[in-house]
């Protein structure tokens, strides 16, 4: 019989003992009391035993049972967060350990291009091409001051092998000081540092592809600031800088041995006059973004050693670059300068140098309007004197965003000089620009080149 049940039949008992003395009189007063007293120690005795009887031995069995797989699961749970089970995507895939002291972020890259190309004496030509290709690495290892970065290009390069771009590992000190060793770009021309998918147009300017810091092997001091950044360091080339162009390629991802530079030097500053660091990553100022503006400076110096390289043993190249950058929060203006001085070891001395001036415009929150105008003075001399070997050109074309990481760009380019393709400097500048070599001394060449990008 449950407790409710003999909690009914006492209370009723008692009831009827109740009523009975009322009707038996005073009498029946002792009898009734002691009926009632019985049926209390009774109940009690009731409420007791079925309170012990709650606590079975096999209801212990469960509770024991449930208690440990819930144990069980915690520790689970524990184990998969201390093997670095945290994953997801923040501009990019990523695992990383609870702690933040590893870390794997993966990347990647696809341009897609089509180009047509117009030029006098030459058949107009047209095609696609796989201009990018690259995966992208990059981490901390055993803390969150200890990073790298491995990223290779898989589509050909200008000499048609597949790069490896960056491969460095970098120590982050006290007082915003840094120590980078391995293959990176040289802290040069602000161009080409800034990324080739944060472009406004579907490609550099050929003026940083001529004075292109390309990638070199060094080491490199940084320091930054809230106010402003310098970054130092020693490489065995320069690559890209004016004549020694070739020179650039040779040193990215090769022995000590067969480089053709005996040492080089570069050296950058920034300073941020307002805005913030990371908005000038890329060249677009995208509408509702916080305004800014940067400026920067920067000099290369280096000595070839030979080698049976090409340039010969001695030619010294010193360069120096300046620029500016404003972003308005839906427009942007950039501009730039080099000048650099190539002494070889026999012969005169050359000079070239070059300038560019490159805007953007959000019409809506989506579609971008761009335009560039630069250029590029080689300043080699020509048998017969021919103004060749110079680049006074017009870009203009369109960004259109359908998500952060995908974008298509068409842009029209246009040059009023003429390009030798028979000096290799100009063979370098013109890679991806979608431009040939002009013949015969002929100008007014043009190119439209229609891309899709996109970043995971």
């Amino acid at each position: 019989m449950s407790l409710t049940n003999k909690f009914g039949l006492v209370a009723g008992t008692t009831a009827l003992a109740i009523a009975g003395t009322a009707f038996g009189g005073v009498e029946s007063d002792n009898d009734a009391l002691a009926q009632i007293a019985e049926l209390k120690q009774e109940l009690a005795e009731l409420k007791q035993q079925n309170g012990q009887d709650w606590l079975t031995e096999q209801r212990s069995s469960e509770i024991r049972g449930i208690v440990q797989d819930v144990l069980a699961d915690a520790d689970t749970r524990t184990s998969l967060q201390s093997s670095g089970a945290m994953a997801g995507y923040n501009n990019g895939f990523f695992l990383a350990s609870p702690d933040g002291n590893f870390s794997l972020k993966v990347g990647g890259q696809i341009q897609i291009r089509w180009v047509m190309n117009s030029a006098k004496d030459q058949n107009t030509a047209w095609g696609f091409e796989n201009r990018r290709t690259k995966l992208d690495f990059q981490g901390n290892v055993f803390s969150k001051d200890w990073t790298y970065r491995v990223r290779s290009n898989f589509s050909n390069d200008i000499l048609g092998v597949n790069a490896l771009e960056f491969a460095y590992v970098e120590k982050a000190m006290d007082n915003g000081m840094s120590i980078r060793v391995g293959q990176f770009q040289a802290p040069w021309l602000r161009e080409v540092l800034v990324d080739s998918s944060m472009q406004l147009g579907a490609e550099r300017s050929i003026m940083a592809q001529l004075f292109s810091q390309g990638y070199s092997q060094g080491i490199q001091w940084g320091m930054e600031s809230d106010s402003f950044r310098v970054n130092a360091g020693l490489f065995d080339g320069i690559g890209g800088t004016s004549d020694l162009s070739f020179e650039g390629y040779n040193s990215r991802n090769s022995n000590w041995e067969f480089t053709p530079t005996n040492y080089a030097f570069a050296a950058r500053a920034d300073f941020k006059l307002s805005g913030d660091w990371s908005q000038f990553d890329d060249f677009s100022s995208f509408k509702g973004e916080e305004g800014g503006m940067m400026a920067g400076v920067a000099v290369v110096y280096q000595r070839s050693n030979g080698n049976n390289f090409i340039p010969p043993a001695g030619n010294k190249v010193f360069g120096i670059t300046g620029d500016f950058t404003w972003d308005f929060g839906g427009a942007s203006l950039f501009a730039s300068g080099v000048w650099t001085q190539n002494k070889p070891a026999t012969g005169d001395s050359t000079s070239p140098w070059g300038v560019t001036v490159q805007g953007g415009y959000f019409v809506t929150e989506d579609a971008e309007l761009f335009g560039r105008y630069e250029y590029v003075n080689y300043n080699v001399d020509q048998p017969g004197g021919n103004d060749v070997n110079k680049y006074n050109g017009i870009t203009i074309g369109a960004n259109y965003f359908f998500a952060k990481g995908v974008k298509f760009t068409v842009d029209w380019s246009w040059n009023l000089k003429s390009l030798d393709a028979g000096s290799f400097p100009s063979a370098v500048a013109l890679n991806g620009s979608g431009f040939r070599g002009d013949i015969n001394g002929n100008d007014n060449q043009w190119a439209l080149r229609a891309q899709l990008q996109l970043l995971f």
